[in-house]
């Protein structure tokens, strides 16, 4: 089955809804679009000037029988360059199959072109159907790009796939702001990565924040940050969760009435997929693991071999098989033969008070590497420093820590360490 044909199936129950707020088109609508389908398929750059826009361009893309290839403004003027030059271009990839192209917005480099199947998304949604219960809800408010897949499969696409009508938070993130916004709008769906719900959490002094249910993806969730958005909201569920854009992108869930006990868990893997551990790395197979990279066939063997997708993210299961993301496999400082992984230090950080985000890297000098720390908050470096000595190795502990107003991030929310 195409994809155009399983959203057109899904959302054919739901025709006198509205499908998005802003424009008041219905499900109806929606419906209308690709009533003359191309007659060859092509890739389709999806943008606009709102998210609500783009999101009306990609559906279009679909239903039409095209490859949507979501780009935004936030890739930074090169790489914009680079990804339309690269699907303008002459290729030998077959595209027959494919649903996205989906970009990934690396910290170095040129950006990846990650190549998603129909069976892939298909698969991704059907897990999610598992296991994300929407069915007391009816408005989903999204605030993030749609160049993420998570927010791409796992908020419009599953939204759409239950009726919901869908919100887009078009204004720059000022979290009174939002909670005002959901609270005006009704709305019942909300996901968000961990720094985010801190920052609402905070806000929140009345505890107004209406919504039901809400998934947290994008970042690794800390005890303290997990506790503190579930004694926050203690009306809404939520789900903590982990993908990759190369697995389109689900591949666990923590269940909301495992979220305060296991906060820094992300839950057990969904649907068909498999796991493994292979030198501290998570391996993945499934129907979600992507087609592979476009046009470089090199990286895709890098990362994909006799079906396992290599997904750089060293984890480990406790023993009722919850799986826990340790950190990232190609972010780790070698310092005097010791393995560091900045997320460890990270995770450290944010359990002091005082510390709203931070990035942790390694730097080149004379004498060797030098573990630095970079954050934001209201703690002085020095006092920072004095309570990181109490909780990590003292081999770790950063030697240069250094405040600043924001920690940067790529478009699809990874930061950006140096």
């Amino acid at each position: 089955m195409t994809l155009r044909a399983y959203l057109k199936q899904k959302m054919s129950a739901y025709k006198g809804r509205i499908a998005f707020a802003g424009t008041e088109l219905t499900y109806g609508d929606l419906l209308e679009f690709g009533k003359q389908k191309s007659e060859k398929k092509k890739l389709v750059i999806c943008e606009g000037k709102t998210r609500e826009e783009q999101a009306i361009g990609i559906i279009r893309c679909i239903f039409e029988g095209d490859v949507a290839v979501p780009v935004s403004a936030e890739y930074g003027a090169k790489n914009y360059g680079y990804i339309r030059q690269k699907i303008s271009e002459e290729n030998k990839e077959d595209i027959t199959d494919l649903a996205f192209l989906m970009f990934t917005s690396g910290t170095t480099g040129v950006p990846k072109g990650v190549m998603l199947t129909d069976e892939n998304i298909i698969a991704n949604l059907e897990y999610i159907s598992g296991y994300f219960d929407l069915s007391r809800c009816r408005k989903i408010c999204i605030a993030r790009p749609l160049v993420h897949i998570a927010v791409l499969t796992g908020e419009l696409l599953y939204a759409l796939c239950n009726g919901l009508t869908v919100q887009f938070y078009e204004e720059p993130f000022m979290p009174k702001r939002l909670i005002t916004y959901c609270l005006n709008n009704g709305t019942d769906v909300f996901c968000a990565t961990p720094t985010l719900f801190s920052a609402l959490a905070k806000a929140d002094k009345d505890k107004k924040f209406p919504v039901k249910v809400a998934a947290v993806s994008g970042e690794v969730l800390t005890e303290r940050v997990g506790r503190q958005i579930a004694e926050a909201f203690p009306n809404t569920s939520f789900y903590n969760v982990y993908g990759l854009t190369e697995h389109s992108p689900r591949v666990s869930a923590l269940m909301p009435e495992e979220f305060a006990l296991f906060p820094q868990s992300v839950g057990k893997p969904i649907g068909k997929v498999e796991t493994k551990i292979v030198g501290g790395e998570l391996l993945l197979r499934s129907p979600c693991v992507m087609k592979g990279y476009f046009a470089d066939g090199e990286k895709t063997r890098e990362k994909i071999s006799d079906g396992w997708l290599f997904t750089g993210d060293m984890a480990h299961f406790d023993d009722d098989g919850r799986l826990y993301i340790d950190g990232r496999k190609d972010n780790m400082i070698i310092r005097s033969g010791l393995n560091v992984y900045p997320e460890e230090i990270e995770l450290a950080a944010m359990e002091i008070s005082g510390v709203k985000d931070c990035a942790a890297y390694g730097e080149n000098s004379e004498n060797g590497v030098v573990i630095c720390l970079k954050y934001v908050g209201d703690v002085k470096p020095q006092e920072l420093r004095f309570n990181l000595v109490k909780i990590l190795n003292p081999n770790i502990v950063p030697s240069r820590i250094e405040k600043t107003d924001f920690i940067p991030r790529t478009p699809s929310g990874k930061k950006v360490r140096r």
